[in-house]
C-alpha cells in the first residue's frame, strides 16, 4: 500500500498549488508542517518512491515526529489519515480542502450525541464537529452509522482519541462494505469474538500492549480473506522467535499466502525451501568469488526463478563452477549461462554433463577436421558455426566432411565451406558421387537460365523473407 494517496477527485498526477489554496492554508503551516507537506504531495505523483521513509531521510526526522506532524495537517483539513498501522494518509483536493457550510440542524442530533462520547472534551471550535460533516458528506454514511463505530473506539482507546483515528477506522470498515448499524453490528462482534485469539497471538510475538483496532482487523484478515486456521497463524507467530510483532507477522502471513503455504507443515516446508534457498546463494556467491552480505534479493532474483524452471543444488552448483573456470564471475553473467542450458532442455547436473561432453566431443571432431586441412590451432566460435551449418543444414555427415577437408589441404577452412557449398548445391552426398564430380565437374553443373545482375538484385531485394530461397530447387 502506498504511504501517501490523492483523492479520487484530484488523480491528475500533477503536484498543484492552486493560488486561493496557498493563500488560506500555507501561511498557518510552520517549517516542518510545510516541508512535510510538499514531500508528501510530491510522493503522491511517485509511485516507486511512495514510502514515509522517503520523507523520514529525507529531513533526517525520526518516523513518529512525520506521523505526528501528518496528524497536525490532518487536524487543520489538509489530509486526512487512513491507516495508523501501516501509517497512510490521503492528501484532499484543493476543492474539497476549503471548509464547507453545513445548516446547524442538519447535524444536530449528531453533534449532541458526538458530545456525550467525550464528556470531557471542550467542543469550542467548530472544524472538531466539520471533520466528520466532511467524511459523512464524503462516503454517504448514516450520521449514527458513524457515532456506533466511534463510540466503539473510544470505550477501545479513551476520550483522548482523536478524530483522525475515528476516521481511519471508518474509511478502512466502509471499504471493507461496512455501512450500516447492522453492518456495525456484526463487524463489532466479529472483532469481540476474536479478543481471546488475538490474546495467544499476542503472547507468541511477544507483544505487551493492549489489543487495538489494528490487530483485531489484521486478525480477521488473516482468518477471512486469507484463510489462516488459528493454529497455523500461532504457529508462523513462533518461528518470528517473538520479534516484530503483528507488524512482521503480518508480513510472514502475506508472504505464505501468496506462495499458498497455508497450513503448519506447508509453512515449515516453505521455509526449510527458503533457508535451502539462502544457503545455495551464499554456495554459489562462494564459487563465482562475489559477496552480499544480504542474498535476499538474489534468491529472489535469480535462485528461486533457476529451481522454478528445473534445476536443482547439484546443477546449479555444477553451472557456478563452470562459469568460473570459463572467468565467468558475476551473477547476471551465470544467468545467462543458466537460460543457455535451459534453451538446450538440460536441467540436471547429469543432462549438463552429458551436453557439454557432446560439445566437447563436437570440438574433437572439429579440430580432426581443421588438422586434415594442415593446419594445428583451437577451434573458434566461427569454427563451430560453420560445422553446424554443414551437419544440421546441409546434412553432410563427417565421412563427408572428412574427405573435403583432405581435398581442401593446404586451405583455410572457408575453402572447405566453399567446397562443401558447391557439392550440396550439386546435390552430392557421397564420396563416391564428389570423386566422380571432381573428375567430371561440367557434366554435373545445372544449367541455370541467364540473368543481369540488375534482375538479381532486385529479385534479392524483394523477398519477404530469406527463407523463401530454400523453396528454389
Amino acid at each position: 500500500m502506498n504511504f501517501c494517496t490523492m483523492s479520487k477527485d484530484n488523480e491528475t498526477g500533477v503536484v498543484l498549488l492552486d493560488k486561493s489554496y496557498v493563500v488560506n492554508y500555507l501561511p498557518s503551516l510552520d517549517e516542518k508542517q510545510l516541508k512535510i507537506y510538499l514531500l508528501g504531495l510530491t510522493l503522491c505523483t511517485q509511485p516507486q518512491e511512495n514510502d514515509i521513509s522517503f520523507i523520514c531521510d529525507a529531513l533526517d526526522m525520526p518516523q513518529e515526529e512525520v506521523e505526528n506532524i501528518f496528524g497536525q495537517l490532518a487536524d487543520a483539513g489538509l489530509v486526512y489519515i487512513t491507516c495508523y498501522s501501516p501509517f497512510a494518509v490521503t492528501y484532499k483536493s484543493v476543492k474539497s480542502t476549503f471548509a464547507r457550510h453545513y445548516k446547524k440542524e442538519k447535524y444536530s442530533d449528531f453533534n449532541a450525541q458526538l458530545e456525550a462520547l467525550f464528556p470531557s472534551v471542550a467542543f469550542t471550535n467548530i472544524n472538531q464537529y466539520t471533520v466528520y460533516y466532511d467524511f459523512i458528506e464524503e462516503t454517504k454514511i448514516k450520521p449514527e452509522v458513524l457515532i456506533t463505530i466511534a463510540r466503539y473506539c473510544v470505550n477501545l482507546k479513551g476520550e483522548k482519541i482523536k478524530a483522525n483515528y475515528i476516521l481511519a477506522v471508518a474509511r478502512n470498515w466502509i471499504e471493507e462494505g461496512v455501512r450500516t448499524l447492522a453492518d456495525v453490528d456484526e463487524k463489532i462482534k466479529q472483532l469481540e469474538i476474536s479478543s481471546e485469539a488475538i490474546r495467544a497471538i499476542c503472547r507468541t510475538v511477544g507483544k505487551k500492549s493492549e489489543i487495538d483496532i489494528e490487530d483485531k482487523n489484521a486478525y480477521l484478515k488473516w482468518t477471512g480473506s486469507w484463510g489462516f486456521q488459528l493454529e497455523d497463524i500461532l504457529f508462523a507467530a513462533k518461528s518470528l522467535k517473538n520479534k516484530g510483532g503483528f507488524a512482521k507477522l503480518n508480513n510472514l502471513l502475506d508472504e505464505f499466502y501468496r506462495n499458498n503455504a497455508m497450513s503448519a507443515k506447508e509453512m515449515q516446508d516453505y521455509l526449510d525451501g527458503k533457508q535451502a534457498m539462502y544457503q545455495l546463494a551464499y554456495g554459489v556467491n562462494k564459487i563465482l568469488g562475489v559477496y552480499y552480505e544480504n542474498v535476499e534479493y538474489i534468491v529472489e532474483k535469480y535462485i528461486s526463478n533457476w529451481l522454478q524452471k528445473g534445476f536443482d543444488k547439484e546443477s546449479i552448483t555444477l553451472i557456478a563452477e563452470y562459469c568460473f573456470n570459463k572467468s565467468i564471475r558475476s551473477l547476471e553473467g551465470m544467468n545467462k549461462c543458466v537460460a543457455k542450458f535451459y534453451g538446450e532442455g538440460c536441467v540436471s547436473a547429469e543432462a549438463i554433463n552429458q551436453h557439454l561432453a557432446t560439445l566437447m566431443q563436437r570440438d574433437m571432431q572439429i579440430k580432426k577436421i581443421i588438422e586434415l586441412t594442415g593446419y594445428s590451432r583451437n577451434v573458434n566460435s566461427n569454427d563451430r558455426d560453420m560445422y553446424k551449418v554443414w551437419t544440421s543444414n546441409w546434412n553432410f555427415d563427417d565421412g563427408m566432411i572428412e574427405y573435403g577437408a583432405s581435398v581442401c589441404q593446404g586451405k583455410p577452412l572457408s575453402a572447405l565451406n566453399n567446397l562443401l557449398a558447391k557439392w550440396k548445391g550439386s546435390n552430392i552426398f557421397t564420396i563416391e558421387e564428389a570423386k566422380a564430380y571432381s573428375t567430371a565437374p561440367s557434366a554435373n553443373a545445372q544449367t541455370v537460365n541467364a540473368y543481369s545482375k540488375e534482375q538479381l538484385s532486385q529479385f534479392f531485394y524483394s523477398l519477404d523473407d530469406l527463407d523463401k530461397l530454400d523453396d528454389i530447387e
